[in-house]
């Protein structure tokens, strides 16, 4: 069960019946997809770098996000394209993966847990080399990231009246990616991943108490599926470039750049607390938002047949990313206050990320990874808040796949984020203030491989 680019040999290829298996797996992933994306519960916990997440199911969360120099099914397109051409044939996948975040906030007024519901990550994609060719292409949909977090009944500071009041953001990010990937020369390959994003946003942040305010309309996502309604959202492109190099039989080295996404959220609704007024419901769209570029480098060592090792070294450039956004509200349903805004002071700091996975042939059938991969927090200490919890650093991972019949795979990855905790002062909920955040996550993929 080696991980290489010619997973189904040629010595299966006499197994015809299998290929009315593939059209029927197929055509049940597209539909399964479907249903997820009209029905989609508020996508991304806390098993990220920063918003990223660390993986997107299949070889990419078994290795932890250490797969910038190694490609062995679709999740190539959303971490190195240009490791498409290793992948002979056709080749589809399907990854579900659940995240299981854990959140609390602590301090002389507050003991409180997040509600920390279930969070669920789909990921899909179809890769074909062209025959005749050097060229391979694809399309992916991918959960690239998000920041979820959700606490009630928390006190304020008597500055602020000693409301009892709530705070929640679900930010969730996901890519539609076609691709492309050309063989240079035998050891040289290159591709582009021209992703088409969308993006959209909840927030609430104490708006039961004075200057406070909330996403409202039929925006209300905190916890349950939902389509994005009211939500401001928005549309971009973010491609990106890979490049891949088999130095020689052990070793391949692998470069990836993505680019930055502007998210000029719009089409949204916030209703806020305005001081001697009340709350005045207004249109709002959110500037000064960008998904941040990032730089990959990997390496993928082969000592024998059996065994891979996989290391990436990644630059993510939180600082020009997020920054101060602003939240721009007009048309305000109350003449005294027909325009506002709302700065979010998030200045966040770049993310250095490394990553280490293994994976092993047990038998012919039987695969077991284990992975490792840090992160620094990227979030300053002083503008952590509920809705800016991304603050994670350790993510350890393992997991194993299994060749159910020569054409199938199913696959399992869990992956366990210790608690990273914050202590800072809160000029909403009093100072001391502990922020725990850490959990877990569950990723099963099935991948088929036609003959």
């Amino acid at each position: 069960m080696r991980e290489t680019a010619a997973a189904p040999r040629q010595d299966l290829r006499s197994q015809r019946g299998f290929r009315s298996g593939w059209t029927t797996a197929f055509s049940l992933t597209g539909l399964l997809l479907g249903f997820l994306i009209d029905l989609l519960a508020p996508a991304i916990g806390q098993a990220t770098n920063g918003l990223n997440l660390i993986g997107s199911g299949g070889i990419s969360s078994a290795l932890a996000g250490a797969d910038t120099a190694v490609a062995t099914d679709f999740t190539a397109m959303n971490t190195n394209p240009a490791g498409m051409v290793q992948i002979r044939g056709e080749h589809a996948g399907l990854a579900l993966g659940v995240l299981l975040p854990q959140m609390r906030l602590r301090n002389a007024s507050n003991d409180r847990d997040g509600e920390n519901d279930p969070l669920v990550l789909p990921n899909a994609g179809y890769i074909k080399h062209l025959n005749g060719t050097a060229v391979t292409v694809g399309i992916g949909f991918f959960s690239v990231g998000g920041t979820s977090s959700d606490f009630r009944d928390l006190k304020t500071v008597p500055a602020l009246g000693g409301t009892t009041d709530k705070t929640s953001a679900q930010l969730r990010h996901y890519k539609l990616a076609p691709s492309i990937a050309y063989e240079v020369t035998d050891r040289l390959s290159v591709g582009v991943s021209l992703g088409i994003s969308y993006s959209d946003v909840s927030l609430a942040v104490i708006p039961n108490t004075v200057t406070g305010f909330e996403t409202t309309g039929t925006c209300n996502r905190a916890n349950g599926a939902s389509p994005p309604g009211t939500c401001p959202w928005s549309l971009g492109f973010a491609p990106k470039y890979g490049l891949m190099y088999k130095l020689n039989d052990m070793i391949t080295l692998g470069l990836a750049y993505t680019s930055s996404v502007q998210m000029p959220f719009s089409g949204g609704q916030i209703t806020r607390n305005q001081l001697g007024i009340g709350k005045v419901t207004y249109d709002a769209t959110v500037t000064g938002f960008k998904w941040a570029d990032d730089l990959s480098a990997g390496l993928a060592i082969r000592p024998n047949k059996d065994l891979l090792i996989a290391f990436k070294f990644q630059w993510i450039n939180w600082d020009a990313a997020l920054n101060n956004p602003v939240v721009n509200l007009t048309n305000g349903n109350n003449a005294a206050m027909p325009t506002d805004r709302i700065i979010l002071p998030y200045q966040w700091k770049d993310q250095y990320v490394m990553a280490v996975g293994t994976t092993y042939d047990v038998t012919d059938r039987l695969n077991v990874r284990a992975a490792y991969n840090y992160g620094n927090n990227p979030v300053p200490k002083h503008t952590v808040d509920p809705t800016s919890a991304n603050i994670t650093e350790h993510h350890i991972a393992g997991g194993a796949v299994y060749k159910l019949t020569p054409t199938l795979k199913l696959e399992g990855v869990f992956t366990f984020v210790p608690k990273n905790t914050v202590t800072y002062d809160s000029n909403k909920y009093g100072n001391n203030t502990t922020l725990d955040v850490g959990g877990s996550e569950f990723f099963a993929t099935i991948s088929y491989w036609p003959l």
